[in-house]
């Protein structure tokens, strides 16, 4: 049952994370569309500079499910040659409660940032389009990675338990 949870959280993560690419892509299309309309006609494309900051935060928290699931953080093992295996497990478990700590801190201050600015009706400043369900969808993001995060620390606390010896009595 855990693989197919898994399984489905992978297919997930890979559909947000195309979300958020395409959503990265079409923002770089239009930012060198402004370049070259802003250097040739004199006439960029406000916009631009208006949507910059939502769409940068948008594209990369919908990334972070994937890097989330597939076990894509960074991580340095330099450590682990001077300690016990167990001792090296019992490390990655406490990065992993670390991760999901941070993750649902992240989660928490982006949906309260999210209430606030819809709350106070913030806006862009040129389109005067509303923030908050771009922050709405961050925190929806963080929630879900810290999700697939429990996956990722139910695993490294598989990793822990010394196996059993199928020759005991």
């Amino acid at each position: 049952m855990i693989a197919r949870i898994e399984q489905a959280a992978r297919r997930t993560a890979r559909g947000l994370a195309a979300i958020g690419l395409g959503a990265l892509l079409v923002f770089a299309a239009t930012t060198i569309a402004d370049g070259l309309l802003r250097y040739f006609l004199a006439s960029p494309i406000d916009a631009v500079r208006d949507l910059g900051g939502l769409v940068a935060a948008f594209a990369v928290a919908f990334c972070i499910p994937l890097a989330i699931i597939e076990r894509s953080s960074i991580t340095i093992r330099f450590v682990t040659s001077f300690i016990s295996l167990r001792a090296g497990r019992l490390a990655d478990v406490a990065a992993a409660v670390l991760v999901e700590v941070v993750l649902v801190l992240m989660a928490w201050r982006f949906l309260v940032y999210a209430r606030q600015a819809a709350l106070d009706g913030n806006a862009t400043w040129m389109l005067r389009l509303p923030t908050a369900p771009v922050w709405a969808a961050v925190a929806a993001m963080m929630v879900i990675s810290a999700l697939f995060q429990l996956l990722v620390l139910r695993d490294c606390l598989r990793h822990t338990r010394p196996a059993r010896d199928m020759h005991a009595v």
